[in-house]
């Protein structure tokens, strides 16, 4: 018989869920995150955020993703196109970001830069969402990503937490 964890917060039974996407899953969360993020989430603290199309690929390592990567291939057999953070298949290739902000709060008008990677934001950012966001988003016939959550899903995978509004 398996014991029952309590939360320490409330002490009610707590219940873990996992959750594990596929390859395709990934390109469609992705994809929703990154278009709703910069087309309303991030608006009020993200300046602006760049990306270098020329740069090499650095193809995310994981062994599963060499495996099955249908959802990746088919969108690249005919070359690789210009890198486009809103367009799934290319953000879980995971190439690197800098994400300029905070220039209203300094005097010169300059931004801040943090650098991250296209897909390591996302799978980080919802890793460290709460437990009943995180479930929303991973569900895939709920599957809600709207402003609010993408904000905070780039803003938890580049930063660790919130740390605008």
């Amino acid at each position: 018989m398996n014991k029952v964890e309590f939360s320490a917060d409330t002490g009610a039974p707590r219940i873990i869920i996992q959750a594990n996407p596929s390859w395709d899953a990934w390109v469609e969360i992705c994809e929703a995150v990154w278009v709703t993020a910069l087309e309303g989430g991030c608006n009020y603290w993200m300046d602006d955020l760049k990306y270098d199309d020329d740069r090499p690929w650095v193809p995310w390592k994981h062994s599963q993703m060499r495996a099955n990567r249908r959802a990746v291939d088919n969108e690249f057999r005919r070359g690789i196109p210009d890198l486009d953070i809103k367009n799934g298949a290319h953000c879980i290739r995971n190439f690197p970001i800098k994400v300029y902000h905070n220039a209203d709060d300094w005097e010169s008008g300059e931004s801040e830069i943090t650098e991250g990677m296209s897909f390591e934001v996302v799978t980080v950012g919802i890793n460290n969402l709460p437990p009943e966001v995180k479930l929303s988003i991973m569900n895939p016939y709920t599957c809600d990503i709207d402003a609010e959550i993408a904000d905070q899903i780039v803003q938890t995978g580049l930063f660790g937490s919130p740390v605008y509004g």
